[in-house]
């Protein structure tokens, strides 16, 4: 009985955390994304691809970078944890 008591706070707890980190991740994503259109927008008169503006280009590429960067470094963090509340 003390086992599952001690097992599900450890459950809890990782729960906790991995919560908290995905909210962080996903306004560590979001919000760069969004805002990043905000400057590219001095791009807007430049146009390629048969008419397509370059400031459209310009914030999908930026934020997809960001996002794959944060894909790798929430792995990390996310290895870290396992390791610091589950033991592995």
């Amino acid at each position: 009985m003390v086992v599952e008591k001690e097992e599900t706070e450890v459950y809890r707890r990782y729960w906790n955390r991995l919560k908290k980190i995905t909210a962080i991740w996903m306004l560590a994503w979001t919000i760069p994304a969004i805002f990043l259109e905000i400057p590219a927008n001095a791009l807007k008169h430049i146009k390629i691809l048969n008419g397509i503006p370059l400031h459209w280009f310009m914030a999908a590429f930026v934020s997809i970078v960001l996002g794959i960067t944060l894909i790798f470094l929430y792995a990390y963090v996310m290895e870290k944890t396992d390791r610091e509340i589950l033991g592995r």
